[in-house]
């Protein structure tokens, strides 16, 4: 499931800027994903007749973790996709525990530790090597954007965040994800009814539809094996899935998109991978609940 999660983590970056580059335009993308997640995972409940609950507690965890899993974060990297190499948006990935530790000691979820702190500066490091160098990236003009993309990490620590203080209202993962996606779905279809952006796989069936289907069922992937791997096994071993994916997000911008990367960018996921380690090395916190 590690390995799964990982590689599905990778394909997002892949999807995004298939789907972008190919004339998707964003905010319907960015609602299909979450529709047609919904979707498959409400069918597979109903085979199995079972379905999320629906009470104010589990509402309230449904969108606020919904707005920072999927509508916040898969908006922006959508943005984006088509300004920076997909590898370079993947080192993100690994600033995900660095900023959960980072939220945790600031809302006192969590104590201070020196081989933490250490973890963040390398990770601080590690985006420094990325946005100041003038060799690091193919143009500086991708520096903004760059910046904006680490919107998208920080919006993925919130939402673990708020997964951690809010009690869980079913213990399944399947009811779980089903009922976050709904919820990305409905505040996705608001923002596409305000500003009455509109897209239903007009056109040719090409590239970017075929981009728009693999994320829906990828998104329906991605949060069930989250759900799951947390409750089987921690979210310290769940956080490892940052180094498959970021490897393999450097890897497919290579082979799909031929994205080359300067010594900086190496030397950043260095940095990164040292960080990540020294977070992790003595565990995640072990958060309280709101009631």
């Amino acid at each position: 499931m590690l390995f799964v999660i990982g590689i599905a983590f990778a394909m997002t970056f892949v999807f995004n800027r298939l789907a972008i580059t190919n004339g998707v335009p964003l905010i319907p993308y960015v609602g299909w994903q979450a529709f047609g997640g919904a979707l498959i995972l409400l069918i597979v409940c109903a085979v199995k007749g079972e379905f999320p609950q629906i009470s104010p507690r589990s509402l309230r965890l449904y969108f606020l973790t919904g707005l920072f899993n999927i509508c916040i974060p898969v908006l922006i990297l959508s943005l984006v996709a088509p300004k920076v190499p997909s590898g370079i948006l993947s080192l993100g990935l690994m600033l995900i525990p660095l900023m959960i530790y980072a939220l945790a000691l600031a809302l006192g979820m969590d104590q201070f530790r020196w081989v933490r702190l250490i973890g963040i500066l390398a990770g601080l490091a590690g985006v420094l090597f990325v946005v100041l160098p003038q060799a690091s990236l193919p143009s500086r003009e991708m520096v903004g954007w760059v910046l904006v993309g680490l919107v998208a990490p920080l919006c993925y620590a919130l939402g673990a965040i708020l997964m951690a203080w809010f009690q869980t209202p079913a213990p399944k993962s399947l009811l779980l994800a089903c009922g976050l996606l709904s919820a990305s779905a409905v505040m996705v279809l608001i923002a596409m009814t305000v500003t009455g952006s509109w897209w239903f796989f007009e056109g040719r069936f090409a590239i970017g539809h075929w981009a728009v289907i693999g994320a829906m069922a990828n998104q329906a992937a991605i949060f069930v094996l989250m759900f799951e791997i947390i409750q089987r096994a921690g979210p310290v071993f769940f956080s490892t899935s940052n180094y498959i994916a970021t490897l393999l997000g450097v890897a497919l911008g290579m082979l799909f998109f031929g994205d080359t990367y300067s010594w900086w960018i190496w030397a950043a996921m260095v940095l990164m991978f040292i960080g990540l380690f020294c977070v992790n090395v003595i565990g995640i916190y072990k958060p309280r609940a709101i009631v």
